[in-house]
This record gives structure tokens, sequence and C-alpha cells, in this order.
């Protein structure tokens, strides 16, 4: 059949055999573009396909449906005519990408990485004929396995890589099938530094080689080692100095070559920090690597700043999210030519949900780089067949409609390097090269007494996001070193979101940075705590039910509001109550989380607090804008109404950039332990800056912020003390959401005051302490913001007359 459109879900549970993958070795390949994957009710993503000689294609996939993942694989021939789909995972509810190989003419392999238990494992299945092999565990028992990738090397050899982390380190690994036996796994990379998503390649002379990115402590970088038929050097591919990840490879006639991505620290004008993201690509040519330059010698192939990073001058203007890969190269061979191809957003300024993607190339002939160009447009998440190969201009490709109704659909299309339209490069200026950290903007360790005990004041952005959420870009493992190296962050969380734009969060993005927070936390250095995003979205319209997929769904009926909540989780972790699985019942999130032992956060200017005893804070600045300056009426109404809520910030990135966008929590806490951190927020022992690293130590009859005080007659005295980044400009002291007094600043940046407020009225009034320092931060578009602001909320005082 060419097209579907009957629900295959539970019927393909049934499905245990295949079409043959015999190759039948036609001389040219005229394929017909099909949709993959209409029928069923999963939402779809991570698509691997490979193109037999004869045109046919095999292609896996990741499927999602209520908390389960799965993978799935189709035979789809030349012409279109589809084979059934197969379910190729076994049982568990987290399952990662799949890489499909051809191992022969009858026989493919699909790999893929699995949470079994309380351990990550990497998996393969044989599929030989019509017959489906049983699950084959390819890591090691001891070690966590992700990130696998494939290859075939030679007649009957196949060769699987991964990423594993055993006893404090991430190596990669690496284990060869040879002739229906799996050898042992051999360590690929060394052992002195984290090394994460390898790529292998084979030549058709059974030389396999293996190339990942490492982090150093300061930079990542691309090393590569050959692996068959014996063990090479380790070798370093990225120039030294540089920022460099996520390779891939191709070999062909002219040589072996390996594309990545390059990243920069700069800053804007206004004092917003971001990343230049470049792509370079290296050959190896008589046992050396070369870099690709133009006839200029620039060694810059791509630069990936439309669609991806604001403009700051002549005026900034800020891009939104995207729902394909905007910073993952990929190489395609054209007989002697080799063409990089990219993803950029078509729109800058276009609409996260509605904006569609480009697909740009530049060939490399010989060791030069020719002119970019368009190759396509319309679609999102482009992805090459393999062998990325083209035949008289032409080849295979992926590529997916605009998420829509929980569902991702893909298309098998095809390319023709023959007809290209011209791509001219935008210019970005106004952004320079920055050194990250900024040691002036650095403190030292404060601390107070508080009942005869010490707390240290420790810097946290509660709010982060990576490219695990659906519209964002950033390596997990990258951005939690970014926070912790770069923005010296104490704590950081990742709060990906559950349920956006149509695209879920999965089991497996879930359970994966649950695994990286877990590995990257270290008491007394580091904390990284496991979390997601509740990103429900609620009707304004008091007719519609709050159940309504309408609401959450694109173009979002009902005059429907975002009520979200960063759900912070203990180490222990806990579940991820997507809020449409559960009918957008908060009530329900709430149970989950009291039950781990976690809390919430509000988020945005605009939300519905419930009272529930998890939720703990009201995120007032974030890199969005200062939200309470915005609408302080969307936080004094909850204090107004008696709840009792800290006031924390956060970066809320989805630009890369954790810690150093926009806002900061900081948290007293006794050490630097995850139960320390969430007693501190739990007992509102925290306040909030828009980035900057002020002290505020604030009392009200010698209880601390985020406590209640008692005021006999009606009278209270209210201390601030304050040491700022710079010096300070002013002090407003805001009781019951009005400004009762201002106090100027003395010109340093240590300053501090005492007030007595008296003549209260019986019953509660709460107060807090809105702090300038100089060098106000610029109001800037989206979400960007200056990284070190000027201002700090106290968490609020409740003072209780009698």
């Amino acid at each position: 059949m060419k097209t579907a459109c009957t629900c295959w879900f539970a019927a393909v549970m049934m499905v245990t055999t295949a079409h043959s993958i015999e190759n039948r070795q036609t001389t040219a390949a005229a394929w017909e573009e099909c949709i993959v994957n209409a029928e069923g009710n999963t939402y779809d993503s991570h698509p691997s396909a490979v193109v037999l000689d004869d045109g046919t294609s095999w292609i896996a996939w990741h499927a999602y449906r209520q908390d389960n993942d799965q993978v799935l694989a189709r035979r789809i021939d030349a012409d279109g005519n589809q084979g059934p789909i197969h379910i190729v995972s076994g049982q568990g509810k987290v399952h990662g990408p799949p890489t499909v190989t051809v191992a022969a003419s009858d026989s493919l392999w699909v790999t893929w990485t699995a949470k079994v238990g309380d351990r990550w494992k990497t998996l393969a299945r044989n599929l030989a004929g019509d017959e489906w092999s049983a699950i084959v565990a390819i890591s090691d028992a001891e070690a966590d396995a992700i990130y696998p990738a494939a290859t075939t090397v030679g007649d009957g050899k196949v060769i699987v890589v991964w990423s594993g982390y055993r006893e404090g380190r991430f190596r990669i690994w690496s284990r060869v099938l040879d002739h229906g036996n799996w050898r042992e796994s051999l360590a690929v990379s060394s052992t002195d530094c984290d090394a994460y998503r390898p790529v292998v390649v084979a030549d058709t002379g059974g030389t396999a080689w293996v190339f990942w990115d490492q982090y150093g402590g300061e930079k990542y970088a691309v090393y590569g080692r050959k692996v068959l038929p014996e063990a090479g050097p380790v070798e370093r591919l990225s120039p030294k100095g540089r920022h460099c990840l996520t390779p891939t490879v191709i070999v062909t006639g002219q040589g072996l070559y390996v594309a990545w991505l390059r990243k920069a620290d700069v800053i804007g004008s206004p004092g917003a920090i971001s990343q230049w993201h470049t792509l370079e690509t290296a050959v190896r040519r008589d046992d050396r690597w070369e870099m690709i330059t133009d006839s200029k010698g620039n060694e810059t192939a791509a630069e990936l700043t439309y669609g991806l990073m604001a403009k700051i001058a002549p005026s900034p203007l800020a891009t939104g999210g995207y729902t394909g890969r905007r910073t993952v190269p990929m190489l395609l061979e054209d007989g002697d030519d080799v063409w990089l191809l990219w993803e950029r957003k078509a729109d800058h300024r276009g609409s996260t949900p509605n904006v569609v993607g480009e697909l740009l190339a530049r060939p490399m002939r010989g060791q030069r780089w020719g002119e970019p160009v368009v190759l396509h447009e319309g679609r999102v998440d482009y992805h090459l067949a393999e062998p990325p190969r083209a035949t008289d201009g032409k080849f295979v490709f992926l590529a997916s409609a605009l998420p829509r109704q929980n569902r991702r659909i893909y298309h098998r299309l095809v390319g023709d390097l023959n007809e290209t339209t011209t791509f001219e490069q935008d210019q970005w200026v106004g952004w320079r090269p920055v050194d990250l950290p900024i040691e002036s903007e650095l403190t030292e360790r404060r601390e107070i007494q508080l009942d005869g005990k010490t707390y240290r004041l420790y810097w946290a952005d509660p709010h982060c996001h990576s490219g695990l959420t659906a519209d964002a870009e950033g390596e997990p493992d990258e951005l939690t070193h970014y926070a912790r190296d770069r923005a010296m962050l104490d704590v950081v969380v990742f709060t990906e979101n559950d349920f956006i734009y149509d695209i879920p969060l999965t089991g497996y993005e879930y359970e994966l940075g649950n695994l990286f927070a877990r590995v990257y936390s270290q008491d007394g250095r580091f904390v990284s705590l496991p979390a997601y995003e509740w990103t429900s979205r609620v009707p304004g319209d008091p007719a519609a039910k709050i159940s309504d997929p309408s609401t959450w769904t694109v173009p979002y009926k009902n005059r429907s509001f975002a009520n979200h909540r960063s759900v912070i989780y203990p180490p222990t972790g806990g579940p991820a109550v997507r809020y449409p699985e559960v009918g957008n019942d908060i009530a329900r999130l709430n149970q989950a989380v009291e039950a781990a032992g976690g809390i919430t956060l509000t988020q945005h200017p605009v939300f519905r607090v419930t009272g529930h005893k998890v939720e703990v804070g009201l995120e007032v600045v974030a890199g969005w804008g200062s939200y309470i300056a915005r609408r302080p009426q969307s936080f004094h109404e909850p204090l107004d109404q008696g709840f009792r809520l800290a006031f924390i910030a956060s970066g809320d990135s989805h630009r890369r950039a954790p810690g150093l966008s926009g806002g900061l929590t900081a948290i007293y806490a006794e050490d630097l332990t995850a139960e320390a951190i969430l007693d501190g927020l739990r007992n509102r022992r925290c306040y909030a800056t828009n980035g900057s690293r002020i002290f505020l130590d604030s009392r009200a009859n010698g209880a601390f912020m985020g406590a209640e005080a008692k005021a006999a007659q009606g009278k209270v005295t209210l201390t601030l003390r304050v040491i700022g980044t710079r010096p300070i400009v002013s002090a407003h002291l805001i009781r019951d959401g009005v400004e009762v007094k201002m106090f100027e600043g003395n010109g340093n940046r240590e300053f501090s005051v005492e007030h007595e407020d008296s003549d209260l009225s019986k019953g509660t009034h709460w107060y807090y302490w809105r702090v300038a320092q100089q060098r106000a931060a610029s109001d800037l578009p989206g979400n960007v913001m200056v990284a070190h602001g000027h201002l700090a909320w106290s968490s609020p005082h409740w003072v209780v007359v009698e």
C-alpha cells in the first residue's frame, strides 16, 4: 500500500514477520516521495533510514504515547509501496532513538538505548529475511550506555558504539558482531575526559573509524580513532582552543570527512550573553587532518545565526523556537564532491509552532568550499538516509510536517543537487567574543546567622532548557557543564517542557535529563536536580472545560493562557505527570510531587495558584523579562489571598545560556546538597535577582525574609543589608502591594537601612524589598535579557498584628 488510513497501534502488536529485505541490486533508483507514518496515534521522532541498491528504504523511528516509548520500523519500496509497521523494542517504558543498519543483502540491525530498571543499556535486534531475532544487550551490564551508533564493516560484520558511564566517567565503547558472534566490548576514548555522541564509519576495505566529542574541563573538542582492523591512536580533529561538538562523518573515494558544530561565547552591547554557532569540516589525507577552507582561507563553512540567535544591531531582534534541528551538520557524497548540509529556520521571526525550515547545502570541491545553496524548504527536522550518497544528483532524505494534534508526520523525499536556489548569508553584527566566566561579576561566598545556625548563599537557575525541550537547542551534558563552569552556578535545574507545540516530552528525554542531573551532582561542589516543566494551558473562557484539548493544542482556543510550573524533585526523582495525560488536572500533579518529596514553582506573569503545600515560590523575573514589574498584580494578589510563597528568578533560557540569561535565585542553605537547597526553597530562605549576585539580608523584627514576624502594638522594624556588584542606587519597601518608602543609595556597593513601620491595622501584612544598583539593564525582546542585571527582590515577610 502507498497510503494508510487505519489505526495500527493495537493491531501492529501482532506483527511478527517482515517482508524480505533482500537487496535486488537494480542499477538506478526511481524513488517515489511518500508519507512514512500516516497510520497510528503515536508521536514519532528521531527517524533513521537506510536505502538499498534497488531503492527500497527501511526506516526506524522513536514513538511515544501515554508515558511509553517504542522503537518502530517499516519497509517502503522505491515506488512507495509500504510494508507493515513493526514494533522492534521489547518491554519497558523508556526507549531511545534507533539506528538502522544493513548488515548483508538479507539482514539489517536496529540499535537503540533503553532504560531497564535503573540501568541504561544499548540494545540491538536483527531482521534476517523475514524473521526478527531476540533483542541483544550490547553494552556491559555494570555501566549506563547511551547515544548508540552502528555501521556495517565489510561482509558479515557490524560495529556498534556508544557512550558508557562507569566509575564516574563517560567513555566511548565499541563492540563488533563478527559473522554472528559478538566480540568483547572495547574502550575507544581515553579515561581523562568525559566523551559523548559517537559516530562510526567504515570504508569498503574494512577499515572503521569512531569519532566523538569530549569535555576537557573548559571546552568540548572532537576526537577520533581507527578501531578496525586494528586500533590506532586517539587523534584530535578540532583545532585547539575551539569549542566543538556533535561530529558527523562520511567516507568517500576522496577521503574521510568529519564535520562538527563550533560554538563561541559572545556578548552583545547591552550585556546579553549568547553563543555564536558555526559549522566546520576536516578531511583526513596523508595520515593527517586538514581543515576545509574557502578560496580566502576561511575555515567557517556556515554561520548559524539567522533563526537561531537574536540580532543585536542595529536594533535588537529576537527569534523564537523551532521544531527542527538548527545545529546539526550532515554530509552527503556526490561523485568526487562532498556536500555539507544543515537546516535552518526559514523565518527569523516566525512563531515556533508555525514556522517551517530550509535545507541548506555547501559543496566541497577538492579542498575548497563552493557557494552555499538552498536545497529544500517547507518542512522541518531534516535527516539524510544512509548511505548519504547522491545518484545523478538525487538523494533520499526524511523531513516532517509541522507537529499537529500530538503527531509528527514524516515524508520520504528526494532531493536534487541540480535544482537549487541561491542562498545569501545574513550579516549579524553587534556581538563580540567574551571569556567566561566574567570574573568581575562573581562574588565571594557570603553567609548569615539564623537561630544559631550558619547559612551560606548559593546561586541557582531553577528553570532552564536544553535540546531535550521541543523548541530549544543545546546538548544536556554541554549545558550542565556551561552552568557549572561558565556561569559558575551552584545549582541548576533543567525543566524540559512536558507537552508544548503538540510535542510531548518522551520517556527517553525525561529520563536522559535525569541521568545527567544524577551523575553531575556532587555534594559541596554542584547540585543538579531532576525536574521538568508542567506546560499546562487553562481556558480563560469560563464555559470551557479545563480538560478540553483544544485549549492546549495549536491554535489554542478558549482564550487559553499558560499555567506552567517548574516541577523539581529530590535526587531520587519522581514521575513526569504530563498534563494532557491527566486531563490537565493540576491536583494530580500536586499529589505526585508531594509523594515524591518535590516542590513546584510558578512560571511567567500569568498563572493560577493552587495553595498546595508543594507550591513554594513565584517566578518574578526570568529571561523573558521582569514579570513583577510588568504585572505586579499577578504576584500581589496571591499574597493578599494569604498564600505564603517565596520570590524566585530564573533564566528560562531556550537559547543555551543557563545561569547567564537574566534571572538568578539566591538560596540560603546550610550546605550545598540537594536536601539543603530544597529546604531553603521550601522555607523561603531565598530571593530573586535579574542576573547579578546581589547580597540581601532582610529581616522584620529579627525574623528573616520568608518567615512570619509578630508586631506588638502594630509596629514592626524592618532592616535591610545589601552588598551589590555595583553601587546601590535605591531600596524600595513595598507593603501590601503599595510602595511605602524609598531609600536612596549612598554611592557604595554596601548599603544598610532600618525602617520602623507603625500604626498597622490588625491582621497579616506582607512586605518585600526591591533593590536597584547602578547600570540599569536594557529591556530586550523575546528570550534575551542582560546577563547581569541591576535589580533584586527579597522574598516577602509576613507581619502579624494581633
